[in-house]
């Protein structure tokens, strides 16, 4: 399963949740309905920012695993307006960070902390497949005051995918 959340100077949206194959006899959910929106997020200029995201619940027949790929290194310039990225536009110097705290269930006791990396796909938890397993989610953007400020209908933006696959075969 696959969960996509756009990020940016306040908002986080789920876009969708599509399903992966798993290998015969496994399957392989992820439930994304108790992560919701999380909105007004107002970044400080200089320090730690982290907001909770709601949880993710992944339930398997099989042993699994639970990623995160993001399509920009860092929150990069949005054009709300366009609903675009600005070509050449500004970028945070630290890369925003996900990280899970499994609150249920029976995986194992995730302790990967990932990092905004283009193109990638970043472990976040591994599972047993015996059931379901709940993992609150937590973004971690810093700042510093040297990050560009940006002008009015703009905002910081990122792309973040949530995968839940069988790790069977």
């Amino acid at each position: 399963m696959s969960m996509r959340w756009l990020v940016g100077a306040g908002v986080l949206v789920v876009l969708a949740v599509v399903g992966l194959a798993a290998p015969a006899g496994a399957t392989v959910t992820l439930d994304a309905s108790q992560a919701g929106n999380v909105s007004g997020w107002t970044l400080v200029p200089a320090g730690t920012n982290s907001r909770t995201a709601g949880s993710l619940t992944v339930t398997s027949t099989g042993p699994y695993t639970l990623s995160v790929a993001f399509d920009q290194t860092r929150m990069t310039e949005w054009n709300t307006a366009a609903a675009a990225y600005v070509t050449g536009g500004k970028a945070l110097a630290t890369p925003l960070t996900v990280s899970v705290a499994r609150t249920g269930g029976t995986a194992l006791v995730p302790t990967v902390t990932a990092g905004a990396v283009s193109g990638t796909s970043t472990l976040l938890a591994t599972g047993p497949g015996v059931g379901s397993d709940t993992f609150a989610l937590t973004l971690t953007q810093p700042t510093a005051i040297t990050d560009p400020a940006l002008l009015s209908g703009r905002s910081y933006h990122i792309v973040l995918t949530f995968t839940a696959a069988s790790s069977l075969g």
